[in-house]
């Protein structure tokens, strides 16, 4: 069936403007669907507006066919076949998916009255049936009664049923593609359209073709613009529609050329009635042009209701609660100016009127600047302090400002928390043993052991701590300095070995007890290092072995492990020339290097 029709459209195709048929349908309108804003000139709508239309178009033409001669740019009328023609057009149209709308539409000839019958062709006697008309339309881009610009394609296909009336109808099938482009913007609709139509080439009676009364397939061109309200509920604007028939080189040929122009308007009632009435004139006449035209149109076109609340001027006040919909306003409490514009004269809204306000589109605020009449004090930063008074006009005085400087945070320039206008010691960390008695100081420590003066049996000798009194703070085995535990003596192994020898065992408890002293001190690292005699591979597992010894030593001396870490790093970081026997002795070493700062704890 489907490769049936196919065929059959491109027979029409090939065949057209070749065969002159006897007899075409002489009503040149076409009403567009149901529903629509214009006449003749698409501006398609979809299921986002609504989802059916069905509607009656009554068409009367007068002097729609005529027969006569033209005398170089003269034409000379010698009789009027048709003088009255009113037709009326049944218009369906439904939408689905907010993108395809189909069209149907059934026309029928109601009277014609004519004046002297020319050459076999006669104005008809009674009613006629003229040719049904299916049609679509697709929406490719935008929404042509929301946007300001949409693309939509579509067709139409006329099933010719009317041919054996003359001219109710074609002989054969037509068909007409076309694309239509249009849009809504500022209560201006407009929309334009093209296509060509696909028709047999004939004529009425035996009037020769040539002589203005002879048809086929033509190019057409509709233009329309129109006012139109928000609300959707009326428009009025011109429409023009253009076409040549372009089959055997008659194209832009006067007697094969038609031109009108069309002035019409709708109105919405209820949401869901629509009326419509135009009347137009033909400038450029081919066979169903008439001199003048009317149109009257009755549709039931429901506009949908389930669609939210619109606010058209933007102002953030839907137009159900806007006084002024169509301007930008203000929210207040009063129903009769919720929406509208401040007091004429005063677009900020703060008392001083826009002939004196230097600033007449920003509030004075709760600030006024004295000297800017209607302006708010500047205030960069938007922390209450304008900018005249503000120390620190760019940075806000936050939570905690500085009372000896407006607008200005408070600072901790040594980072220790203890904020500058309150720290005795403003550029000295606290350290981890503040002085209770010296708000942001550390307790002092005269000899830098990190023993505090107050504990230090030694005060003005470097020592290190030590759990005896007696001896915290002393010179020992052992000083706490830089960042590093400094034993005075090496560190001794078995040769070749990670055994601790005896000997080492005091210098490691003034380790120990330097930990236990100083809770602290957070993680510590235990080093190891060899000299370059033997094998880097070899040097470098026995210094790792040797460091993790020493750590295995503290954590049995009562060092919890988790702040020790044990690293060998062999022939690497030599501190003397590996040249002589001293400088070996010497990388030979163990160091203990203090990682952070804050609770290196004795086991329980």
């Amino acid at each position: 069936m489907r490769s049936r029709i196919l065929q059959v459209l491109l027979g029409v195709l090939l065949l057209s403007g070749r065969a002159l048929a006897d007899g075409f349908q002489l009503d040149r309108y076409q009403p567009t669907p149901a529903g629509e804003w214009s006449f003749w000139v698409d501006h398609p709508w979809y299921s986002s507006t609504r989802h059916f239309a069905g509607g009656l178009t009554f068409d009367y033409g007068h002097n729609p066919l005529v027969v006569g001669k033209h005398d170089g740019e003269d034409f000379s009328r010698s009789g009027v076949v048709v003088a009255h023609q009113l037709s009326g057009h049944l218009d369906l149209a439904a939408s689905m998916f907010n993108r395809v709308t189909l069209s149907g539409s059934l026309p029928l000839v109601l009277l014609e009255r004519g004046g002297t019958p020319a050459a076999g062709a006669a104005a008809l006697s009674g009613v006629a049936l003229g040719d049904p008309r299916i049609g679509f339309m697709i929406r490719i881009y935008g929404e042509p009664d929301q946007d300001a610009f949409s693309i939509s394609f579509g067709g139409h296909v006329w099933i010719p049923i009317g041919s054996d009336v003359k001219h109710a109808g074609d002989s054969g099938v037509r068909v007409l593609p076309k694309l239509v482009l249009g849009g809504f913007k500022s209560r201006v609709r407009w929309s334009f359209t093209g296509g060509y139509l696909v028709r047999n080439t004939a004529s009425i009676g035996t009037i020769a073709a040539g002589a203005g009364n002879t048809v086929g397939s033509e190019f057409q061109l509709g233009a329309a613009i129109g006012y139109g309200n928000p609300d959707r509920t009326f428009h009025i604007g011109p429409e023009a529609v253009f076409a040549t028939v372009t089959s055997e080189g008659h194209a832009f040929n006067r007697d094969y050329t038609t031109l009108e122009l069309l002035i019409g308007g709708h109105y919405l009632i209820g949401n869901a009635v629509q009326l419509g009435a135009g009347v137009g004139m033909g400038v450029l006449r081919e066979p169903g042009t008439p001199d003048f035209r009317a149109l009257f149109r009755i549709a039931y076109a429901p506009i949908r209701h389930d669609k939210p609340p619109v606010d058209s001027d933007g102002d953030g006040i839907l137009d159900p609660e806007d006084a002024c919909p169509q301007v930008k306003g203000v929210r207040t409490d009063d129903p009769k100016t919720n929406g509208c514009p401040p007091a004429p004269g005063d677009r900020d809204g703060d008392g001083v009127l826009d002939p004196v306000d230097l600033c007449p589109d920003e509030a004075k605020a709760d600030y006024p600047d004295p000297e800017k009449l209607g302006c708010p004090l500047r205030d960069r930063d938007r922390d209450g302090v304008p900018d005249r008074d503000d120390l620190c006009p760019d940075v806000s005085k936050g939570e905690t400002p500085d009372p000896g400087r407006l607008g200005c945070p408070a600072g901790d320039r040594d980072g220790d928390k203890v904020l500058d206008h309150e720290d005795m010691c403003p550029d000295v960390h606290s350290g981890p043993r503040p002085d209770p008695a010296k708000r942001g100081c550390p307790l002092a420590d005269r000899d830098g052991d990190t023993v505090p003066d107050v504990t230090d049996a030694c005060p003005d000798v470097p020592g290190a701590p030590d759990p005896s009194p007696a001896k915290n703070g002393c010179p020992g085995l052992v000083t706490v300095k830089n960042g590093m535990i400094v034993i005075l003596q090496p560190v001794f192994f078995a040769t070749d070995k990670d055994v601790i020898l005896p000997k080492s065992f005091p210098l490691l408890q003034a380790v120990a007890n330097a930990l236990i002293v100083q809770p602290e001190i957070k993680r510590l690292a235990i080093e190891g290092h060899t000299d370059d005699r033997g094998k880097p591979a070899h040097n470098l597992d026995l210094s790792e072995r040797r460091a993790k010894s020493v750590r295995r030593w503290l954590i049995e001396h009562g060092i919890i492990p988790d702040g020790l870490e044990a690293h060998g790093y062999g022939q690497t970081r030599p501190i003397m020339p590996n040249a002589s026997a001293p400088g070996r002795a010497v990388n030979r070493r163990v160091e203990f290097r203090i990682v952070d700062v804050g609770a290196a704890k004795p086991a329980d």
